[in-house]
């Protein structure tokens, strides 16, 4: 009898897959051409500086932090001369750039920067793909929980789609935890072309933020304990699943961050004493009053609202309901499932140890910014939108009501979406798209509509199915692609 094929759920799952993919599609596009609304152009000074990063390689060099942004085509009297995205890598401009000069960015820039919010939003589409594979691998089985973890990724209100860079960050990090549980899952016959996906996943990591690189060591770290567990000999796995791509990672992007220490000292880039002076940041706290600090929690975890939802009376209600108690009820269930004798194998065990130390290590390296002055800003955690998404769909997946806790999840994430369009209405007076015309507001109604609709989508899928343990098992290697080792 014929097995099912190791990414592909069965008969009796693929609906509630498809479904799910299609509510997450649906909630994703409607909220972020909801934020692309609420956030015309030129309304946020780091979108405004993302794009000059971009305008200053079609320029032929990198920005620089005291030289300022270059791109100015409307003549506008920005709040600060300085370029202070001039610290990220270039992987994600490199994309942008062939958008910014096809439209003509810099003569029509209105448009320009509409066709590269467009680019950032495939990215999120992509990602909402990608993390329903990953979640199959880590989970090593096709589940109720794979099937929810795209719709948890979709309802992250962290993902922005104008021009930034953590959404493309946040696919790699989703690309790299995948990759690595895929490969701990099928070695000892691991085929060639995941070996090649795996190298060229950790060779350009580094290009996309420097935060990506804790994460992308811990996966090499975790690949190379795996194989010492399984005693491994093979100079072709040593290789090509640990040297080559450390090798490459280095050799793709050190060249970038001795840049960054030539300029700034810091191999971060970083100016704490301008952010001091300037943004009025708090330099000089100690890690522990960082780590004692409520505010931090508060505004890091609320990855499933929007800021103006967190700064209100009831924000830490939200914060509690959407991000800290599914988080907890996620992680005591792992911790339970992990512990129990028929799981207790290798990749399970080194899969969980990824999971937690890189929420723990996203925590850790966090706090060490917002010590040094770092905003506390929810979207410096949407990088590990994949771990939380997975910790909470298996918490929820687990229990024997789930699609009740699911439901309850998905309406109060909902409350917290509709509760924002009040506090930001952008047609509002002193509001930012304040006189503009008809068919932009009913464009925002159509953005609400598709975000309550695929809510409504995912809570009737889920319902039908009822069975929180239904799997199908993942295949290893049945095909016939060469393997890199034997």
């Amino acid at each position: 009898m014929k097995k099912p094929s190791p990414l592909i759920p069965s008969h009796s799952l693929r609906p509630l897959h498809l479904y799910c993919l299609l509510a997450a599609a649906l909630i994703y596009l409607g909220t972020e051409v909801w934020q692309c609304i609420s956030w015309p152009p030129f309304y946020s000074f780091d979108e405004t500086l993302e794009i000059d990063y971009v305008y200053q390689l079609t320029q032929g060099h990198l920005p620089t932090f005291w030289a300022g942004p270059e791109f100015n085509p409307l003549g506008l009297e920005y709040p600060y001369q300085v370029q202070w995205r001039y610290q990220h890598p270039p992987l994600f401009y490199l994309i942008e750039t062939p958008i910014f000069v096809l439209f003509n960015t810099n003569t029509h820039p209105i448009i320009g920067i509409w066709a590269m919010r467009m680019v950032v939003c495939m990215l999120g589409l992509l990602l909402i793909a990608v993390s329903g594979w990953a979640a199959r691998w880590i989970f090593g089985h096709t589940c109720v929980a794979s099937a929810l973890v795209p719709v948890f990724i979709a309802s992250n209100r962290c993902l922005p789609s104008v021009v930034l860079n953590y959404t493309l960050a946040a696919l790699w990090v989703t690309l790299l935890i995948g990759m690595t549980a895929k490969i701990l899952r099928t070695y000892p016959r691991t085929t060639r072309a995941t070996a090649i996906a795996w190298i060229a996943i950790v060779t350009l990591a580094p290009l996309t933020r420097l935060s990506t690189v804790p994460i992308m060591g811990l996966c090499i770290c975790i690949v190379a304990l795996f194989l010492l567990i399984r005693c491994c000999k093979s100079l072709c796995a040593w290789t090509s699943m640990v040297a080559a791509p450390s090798l490459l990672a280095i050799l793709s992007s050190g060249w970038f961050y001795l840049r960054l220490y030539t300029l700034s000292g810091s191999f971060t880039g970083s100016q704490p004493q301008w952010s001091a002076e300037n943004l009025h940041r708090i330099t000089d706290k100690t890690f522990f009053e960082a780590l004692a600090d409520p505010s931090f929690y508060i505004s890091s975890f609320s990855q499933y609202q929007n800021s103006a939802v967190t700064t209100q009376w009831y924000g830490g209600i939200f914060v509690i309901l959407l991000t800290l108690l599914p988080l907890l009820l996620g992680g005591i269930t792992g911790a339970h499932h992990i512990f129990s004798r028929n799981h207790r194998t290798a990749p399970n065990t080194l899969i969980a140890i990824m999971i937690l130390l890189a929420f723990g290590g996203t925590v850790f390296q966090q706090l060490l910014f917002y010590k040094q002055g770092g905003s506390s800003n929810a979207v410096y955690f949407s990088l590990i939108s994949i771990v939380f998404s997975v910790v909470i769909a298996y918490g929820f997946a687990r229990r024997p009501m789930f699609h009740r806790y699911t439901a309850i999840w998905l309406f109060v994430r909902l409350a917290a979406f509709l509760i924002e369009t009040i506090l930001k209405w952008p047609f509002a007076e002193s509001g930012t798209m304040e006189g503009r015309s008809i068919l932009w507001i009913v464009l925002t109604y159509c953005a609400i509509l598709l975000v309550i609709a695929g809510t409504t989508l995912a809570i009737i899928a889920i319902s039908r199915n009822r069975s929180p343990n239904q799997t199908v098992e993942i295949v290893q290697n049945r095909s016939n692609e060469p393997v890199i080792h034997q």
